[in-house]
């Protein structure tokens, strides 16, 4: 078990806490309020102790989202092939499934069809739940505001029983781009780590 420890200039330990994994210990600090410089490591009873120096500094704001995603393959231009979509906003050349945000009172199933509509222009049936994607971490908002945010994914498998050109209907929005990947290309594809991971074994 790793643990993290907040000192003062006088050495004063104002937080310790456990950090979970694949969290970022800094992070565990931030969501306390914290600005946090690396001071060193210690050893007690057996446990790592990572020790920072912080000043005071903002407290982040907690933020909860709810976002619906879809899998889909279909054979397109007769090529077995998975939707995939590009990022607004970004520089980054990064591929993600089709999704995003599930609205009040929504159906998860119905906003993940909804959604890809909205991105891609595919009409798909979801067949069934793939996975529930939990993810926490803190940083900065696109306004700038440093946020506490957890991120709650529901992915579904979906179908697509014709497959046209992938048009993004919702301009200005989140997604830049959308096509249809070849399976055979998804080694090689830039890819949402998280959503790699939770790919279907048979789609490589």
């Amino acid at each position: 078990m790793v643990r993290v420890r907040a000192v003062d200039r006088a050495g004063t330990t104002l937080v310790e806490d456990v950090v979970p994994h694949g969290i970022d210990p800094a992070a565990v600090l931030q969501a306390h309020g914290h600005e946090p410089l690396w001071s060193g490591t210690e050893l007690v009873d057996g446990e790592v102790v990572l020790v920072y120096l912080v000043e005071p500094g903002e407290r982040p704001e907690p933020h909860q989202r709810l976002g619906a995603y879809a899998v889909v393959v279909a054979e397109h231009l007769g090529i077995p092939s998975l939707l995939l979509t590009t990022f607004a906003n970004t520089d980054d050349d990064v591929w993600g499934l089709p999704g995003g945000g599930v609205d009040p009172g929504e159906d998860p199933a119905a906003a993940a069809v909804r959604e890809v509509w909205e991105e891609t222009g595919q009409q798909v049936q979801v067949t069934a739940p793939l996975q529930l994607v939990s993810r926490h971490w803190t940083g900065q908002a696109p306004s700038g505001r440093l946020e506490d945010y957890h991120a709650i994914s529901a992915v579904y498998l979906a179908a697509c029983s014709e497959p046209v050109v992938p048009v993004v209907h919702d301009v200005g929005g989140s997604t830049a781009h959308a096509a249809w990947i070849p399976l055979s290309e998804l080694a090689v594809t830039p890819l949402l780590d998280w959503q790699r991971r939770i790919l279907p074994r048979s789609l490589g």
